[in-house]
This record gives structure tokens, C-alpha cells and sequence, in this order.
């Protein structure tokens, strides 16, 4: 088979939905999977027809996800959001996908615009798009997004935008707390996923009031990520100091399997991991202390199981395992990222001995990982 009979064959097949085809014609060609077409790579085709499924496959199979191409000369998630495609708009931002704002015709939220989806401007919107950005040219001069709706008449896009103004102006200018913490959760968001649900509570004595936001499993992501905002509101150990590690905010890695619903957080068995990084996380501000890499905090001394159901007793705090979370900029600095990794007794005396970063080595060469296991194997239970 030629390859311009080839090139007609795939698309023909992405236009008909047929996945199983697809695979089959491309197989593990990696040139032709990236090829550019005029219609762009095959992920823009598939992006732009809303063929989700194939989507899916072609980045499975290794398809560059941000290859400029196509009509707009951008990248597939501009195709899919110019062309009203809402989950595959989702589902690009989930792999990584550029937000290209470097021109009106790359921008996805003047492709969403352009053509009145106003779902899809809304999450570009969320997720952190450039609303701000200029352009001048032939057909515009200084025009941002909010110029462009109303050039199109967009009411509702109109409304979404003239209300993130609001909202960005009003957090930069009073320098406040919820700016603070969105600028956190973009962050941490981007990597693990959209929050589901905010448990929130304030502490007597504390300086800070620290949320606990839950965010689900996900494709790529077989855990429930734990995280707190509130923490790094005021400086750890009231330093006035320039500190490089003088905010900090926590995570906690659950199993996907485990229950986090308002009828079982009575139950100590499922409640105590959200009220040990609940605990953790005020440590700094009623205790003047210091939450930093390798600080191991035991239930009591000696130590005490957690829950009955397990024999885990202390908490050591740790560098992310994704290395470019570890710190977010916000309004008042940098704040650190730790992972809360629960560990045995005996884990805990080795650590105190020989050093953390010695038991994250034998917790690493078991291939234990910073996720919750209720199950796994006591790395010095002969220590």
C-alpha cells in the first residue's frame, strides 16, 4: 500500500470511529503516528471529530500530545475545543496538554469562542488559561479574551470572563487567602486531577484554619491524593526570616479503595489518616515547631497503632515522588510540598539511628511507594 493511499485509510477510519483499524494501520510506526498531515497529526483529527476512544488509543501508543498541526496551526486540544468536543478537551488537559496562547488562532479559548462553547471556555477557564494575553494584528489590536466574546457576542462567555476579572482583581489587589489557596490547588490539580469534596474546620489555638481537599482516582492515577491549604498561611515557627522553607502544605496518598464518606469518618479505622495530616499541619502554629523533610511523628511513645486494623504507628514527612511538585509560587513565596508516608515502630527507630533517607532506600528497593498500604511488609521489623 502507497503512502498517500495509506494516509487516506487512517483517516478514513478515525472519521468512521473504527479503533480497531486505526491500531491495525499505524501499529507501532512511530513516524507514522506523528506524521504531519494538512490536517495535522492523527490526534488532531481524532481531536478535532471528538473521537475520544481513538484519542485515547493514539496517546496510549505514544502520540505527541502537544504536535503543532492542523487547520489553526496549533495543537489538538485547540482542534477539540474549537470544535465543541468537552471530553476530549478534559481529557487532553489531563495528559498534559499545552493551553497555547502564543497566537489568537493556537489560543483554545478564542477557538471555544469563536464558535459559542461556552462549557468548554469555562473549563480552559478553570484550569488555569491565560485570559489576559494581548493580541495585535491584521484583524485585532490589544484584544484579550473578554474583548473577543463581546466582539462575538458571546453573553455567557461574556459573564464567565467579566466574573474571573472580578474575582482575580479583587484576590491580587487585597492580596488574600483564596488567591493564595488557588494558586495552590492549579498546582496540585494539574497533576493528580480535578477536588471532589472540602472538609473544612478550625482549630482553638491555631493561627490557621486548614482545609482538607480530596481529589478521586484517576485513569492514570489509582489513589485518592489527600491535600491541605491553610497551612502555609502564616510562616512555620513565626520566622521573619527569608526562609526556603517557610510555608508548607501536605499530602496523604490513599488506596482508590478506601471510604471517605461523612457516615464513616466516626470509624477511627477510616477517619485517621485526615486527622493525622489535619494534625500534622497545625503542628507549626500551636507548637512553634518545624515541618520539613524527614521529621517522624509517632502516636504517642512509644508508638501506638493508628487503627486496629493496622500496625502502622508513626508518620514520616517526605519529598514528593513527583519532583516538579514539590513547591508552588503563590502571593507570599514558595510553599513546600510534602507527602505524609506512614511507617512501623521499628521503621521509625531505624530511621532515627541511620537516617530517613536510609529507610526510604529499603522502602524503595521492597517497591514500596508513597501511596497507603495497610498490607505491606515492615522494611526493619527484625531492627
Amino acid at each position: 500500500m502507497n503512502s498517500l493511499q495509506l494516509t487516506k485509510d487512517i483517516r478514513s477510519a478515525i472519521k468512521k470511529s473504527d479503533i480497531n483499524k486505526v491500531v491495525e494501520l499505524i501499529g507501532s510506526n512511530a513516524e507514522l503516528l506523528n506524521m504531519n498531515t494538512p490536517f495535522g497529526s492523527w490526534l488532531h483529527v481524532a481531536a478535532s471529530r471528538g473521537e475520544l476512544a481513538i484519542v485515547k488509543k493514539l496517546i496510549e501508543l505514544g502520540a505527541n500530545v502537544n504536535m503543532l498541526g492542523g487547520v489553526y496551526g496549533g495543537g489538538a486540544l485547540n482542534e477539540a475545543a474549537s470544535a465543541g468536543h468537552y471530553d476530549t478537551v478534559s481529557y487532553l488537559l489531563s495528559c498534559g496538554a499545552d493551553m497555547d496562547v502564543s497566537e489568537p488562532e493556537r489560543n483554545p479559548l478564542f477557538g471555544a469562542i469563536s464558535n459559542g462553547h461556552a462549557d468548554i471556555a469555562k473549563l480552559l477557564i478553570e484550569s488555569g488559561i491565560d485570559i489576559h494575553v494581548k493580541y495585535t494584528g491584521k484583524s485585532m489590536r490589544e484584544m484579550d479574551a473578554l474583548a473577543f466574546a463581546k466582539e462575538n457576542d458571546r453573553k455567557e462567555i461574556i459573564e464567565l470572563l467579566e466574573n474571573q476579572n472580578r474575582l482575580s482583581k479583587t484576590a491580587r489587589n487585597n492580596n488574600n487567602v483564596e488567591y493564595h489557596h488557588s494558586e495552590i490547588l492549579k498546582h496540585i490539580t494539574n497533576f493528580f486531577g480535578p477536588v471532589k469534596n472540602t472538609l473544612n474546620e478550625i482549630v482553638p489555638g491555631s493561627r490557621v484554619s486548614i482545609s482538607i481537599h480530596i481529589i478521586p482516582p484517576s485513569e492514570d492515577k489509582n489513589f485518592i491524593t489527600l491535600v491541605t491549604t491553610g497551612m502555609s498561611d502564616e510562616p512555620m515557627d513565626f520566622s521573619n526570616e527569608e526562609k526556603v522553607l517557610k510555608y508548607a502544605e501536605l499530602l496523604f496518598k490513599l488506596p482508590s479503595s478506601w471510604i471517605i464518606e461523612k457516615d464513616k469518618m466516626k470509624d477511627q479505622e477510616y477517619y485517621w489518616p485526615l486527622g493525622w495530616l489535619r494534625k500534622i499541619a497545625h503542628v507549626p502554629h500551636l507548637y512553634d515547631g518545624w515541618i520539613e523533610e524527614g521529621v517522624i511523628l509517632p502516636n504517642g511513645e512509644p508508638p501506638q497503632p493508628f487503627a486496629q486494623n493496622t500496625k502502622l504507628s508513626s508518620i514520616m514527612v517526605c519529598r514528593t515522588q513527583e519532583t516538579s511538585l514539590e513547591n508552588v509560587h503563590t502571593n507570599k513565596g514558595n510553599v513546600q510540598i510534602y507527602t505524609l508516608v506512614p511507617i512501623f515502630e521499628e521503621e521509625r527507630n531505624f530511621a532515627l539511628e541511620k537516617g530517613h533517607q536510609h529507610l526510604i532506600n529499603r522502602m524503595s528497593e521492597k517497591g514500596i511507594t508513597d501511596i497507603l498500604d495497610l498490607n505491606r511488609i515492615n522494611v526493619c521489623k527484625e531492627y
